[in-house]
């Protein structure tokens, strides 16, 4: 439930910057449109940095963290136009390519619709890598940067396409005036769901791979899940903290730091209080080992240690014992 959760939210972000990416492209750049390359160019830095800064800084606005939304966002503005700029022209490049081909097919025509969906989607594949990468580079997470990247790519292809499919019927079914108007109001669809698109497999990959999570069973943000998916990971009320928890005094600015080992991931007590700092009832004077189920207490904040292996291995039990 908790990674449909993230997949909902990483979706809703990357929609509602698509939406907002290609409002700007109308407002800033269409209705001042000067050379072709600069008109590619200035579109689709607006339209992936609109979705890159959304995406990336969605987890720290989840979190209602203003200093940290503002670094991963910026994050995302930078890296997700410079995608976007570089998909605008080479899905462009590719389309030009193709129809040469393909022997000029007629605009409207079957094989000029499909033409259009491959180009965009190779197209739109380099925002979906800047954005999946940037995820990584704003949280200093190897893994991160590798399964967003994986993810993000086939956000972009899939996203992609259906911006293409979506506008090319569009204009394919009308004409004139008309067209240019319906043109606009399929391209804003086909980009909220390019952006949706990224979001979601973005976090789909993210989710499938990460090693291991914490889930928060009580206190701030109860229900959500965090990966641990950096060799270390610091939790407390810092607006720079891996884990932000906020609302509970009992929990310091930087309470503990989880470090990743090989296979083993270990809580290290950041001096705080052993007695407000507990694994499965017991305080932690300064290290802990970190088992599946384990039960994390900081404050009155309880959370619990997710092996990704060992919660696999318990799906194929169950599964082998049900068979």
């Amino acid at each position: 439930m908790s990674l449909l959760i993230r997949i909902y939210f990483n979706a809703l972000f990357g929609a509602l910057g698509g939406l907002a990416g290609w409002l700007l492209f109308g407002i800033f750049i269409e209705r001042n449109r000067a050379g072709d390359d600069l008109w590619l160019l200035g579109g689709g830095a607006f339209i992936g940095g609109s979705i890159g800064y959304l995406i990336v800084g969605g987890e720290a606005l989840r979190d209602l963290s203003l200093v940290r939304f503002c670094r991963l966002a910026s994050y995302g503005l930078v890296l997700g136009a410079l995608g976007g700029a570089v998909g605008m022209i080479l899905g462009d490049r590719v389309n030009f390519s193709l129809n040469r081909w393909l022997g000029s097919p007629l605009e409207g025509s079957a094989r000029h619709l499909l033409g259009m969906m491959l180009a965009r989607g190779l197209g739109w594949m380099f925002l979906g890598l800047a954005i999946g990468v940037c995820e990584g580079i704003a949280a200093r997470s190897l893994g991160k940067l590798s399964y967003g990247g994986i993810g993000g790519t086939l956000g972009g292809l899939l996203g992609g396409a259906l911006f293409g499919l979506f506008y090319g019927l569009a204009v394919r079914s009308t004409s004139g005036d008309t067209g240019q108007h319906v043109g606009l109001f399929w391209g804003a669809i086909g980009m909220t769901i390019l952006g949706a698109a990224i979001g979601a497999l973005s976090a789909l990959v993210q989710g499938v791979f990460q090693p291991a999570s914490l889930r928060v069973l009580r206190g701030w943000q109860e229900g959500r899940e965090y990966a641990l998916d950096k060799e270390s990971t610091l939790l407390g009320r810092d607006e720079h903290a891996d884990i932000a928890i906020f609302r509970d005094m009992k929990v310091e600015k930087r309470h503990v730091i989880i470090q990743r080992v090989g296979p083993r991931y270990i809580l290290n007590n950041n001096n705080a209080p052993p007695e407000q700092t507990r694994v499965n009832g017991a305080p932690v004077q300064r290290s802990q080992e970190l088992a599946d189920g384990d039960r994390i207490e900081l404050g009155r904040v309880v959370l619990r240690f997710q092996l990704r292996s060992a919660q696999n291995r318990k799906k194929v039990s169950s599964g082998s014992q049900g068979s």
